[in-house]
């Protein structure tokens, strides 16, 4: 469990991280929600957060309009009605790496 403090309100906040692979850069990045912002963390293989920064260009949608879970082999695509779409998730991964670096 890794710890850092909220550089957009100041709380303190815990994440855990699935650490499964290989760090890419020795570090691992996770974007986090907290509250109606969200933050980009580096953290290293022991747990400790090396660098966190306010991400700009998320937009909270309340309800969601979209919820999107990314595997290695599928990418599901739940609508606000539950409707789930299954399509290839590397359209995606590569969407998500331009927005969060």
């Amino acid at each position: 469990m890794a710890r850092f403090r909220c550089p957009v309100c100041g709380e303190e906040i815990y994440v855990n991280i699935k650490t499964v692979k290989e760090p890419i850069g020795g570090l691992y990045e996770a974007v986090v929600q907290h509250r109606d912002h969200f933050v980009k963390i580096y953290i290293d293989k022991s747990g400790f957060v090396r660098r966190a920064f306010p991400l700009e260009y998320f937009i909270r949608v309340d309800p969601p309009l979209y919820t999107v879970y990314i595997y290695e082999d599928r990418a599901e695509i739940i609508d606000r009605n539950g409707h789930t779409y299954i399509t290839n998730p590397a359209p995606l991964i590569d969407a998500v790496r331009k927005i969060t670096s």
